[in-house]
């Protein structure tokens, strides 16, 4: 179905990829995905936000494929004149880099790169909120140096911990659950990023800003870090 500022199109079975126009902002993105969860949540999955796509996984005994589509294009042209705020937050996420919490540093050692390095690279740079989803409160951040840019495990472990800093390719995140995952551990977190009880559920939207800031054992377990 098409529209002057935005497309929907099947991708899957259950799922539906919605395209936006280059005019369209992060915020807005992440405006309109919270509002297609919210009043579509009967019928709605899931909501992947992206750069100018949303992901929508849907329940096709609540709602088919023609109706869901009606659905979101209604919604979204009924939002298309609301006014969004366009300002972003900055998120300090304190780590602990150690040879606990750094499950796969020696797969960083391998190509040169201590942990004293792969702190300093790691922390370096400013983070940007690219895309959300895999898990609820999973935000991909982009980009890593490409000296700590690593490709994901070959075989995933069955268990993260809950708070695991950790790198896939040019991106970084935090696991904000106990989950399976193949990305690079590379520290943690003490912060709780998936609050499910908590509107929002999570701390992160599409076009914030994210710094990492390494501490020390005995701050990790005075801000309720576990190991």
């Amino acid at each position: 179905m098409n529209n002057k500022w935005f497309t929907i199109s099947p991708v899957a079975e259950c799922a539906l990829m919605l395209h936006f126009d280059d005019a369209i902002s992060e915020q807005q993105i992440g405006f309109y995905a919270g509002a297609i969860g919210q009043h579509l949540q009967v019928a709605v999955m899931n909501v992947v936000p992206a750069y100018h796509t949303i992901l929508v996984e849907y329940l096709p005994f609540r709602l088919d494929e023609v109706s869901i589509i009606l659905a979101i294009e209604t919604l979204l042209n009924e939002m298309a004149d609301k006014k969004v705020a366009t300002s972003s937050q900055h998120h300090v996420i304190p780590v602990l880099y150690s040879e606990e919490t750094a499950l796969d540093l020696p797969r960083f050692v391998e190509k040169g790169v201590h942990l004293e390095h792969l702190i300093s690279l790691h922390t370096a740079p400013c983070y940007s909120v690219s895309a959300i989803g895999f898990t609820p409160g999973f935000a991909f951040l982009s980009d890593v140096d490409d000296r700590i840019s690593l490709p994901r495990l070959s075989s995933p472990r069955l268990q993260v911990p809950k708070g695991s800093v950790a790198i896939a390719d040019n991106k970084t995140a935090i696991y904000p659950s106990a989950t399976p995952g193949g990305w690079n551990i590379i520290g943690r977190t003490p912060l709780e990023v998936y609050q499910p009880n908590n509107i929002p559920i999570t701390p992160f939207n599409i076009g914030d800003t994210v710094a990492f800031k390494a501490i020390s054992e005995k701050e990790f377990l005075n801000l309720g870090g576990m190991l």
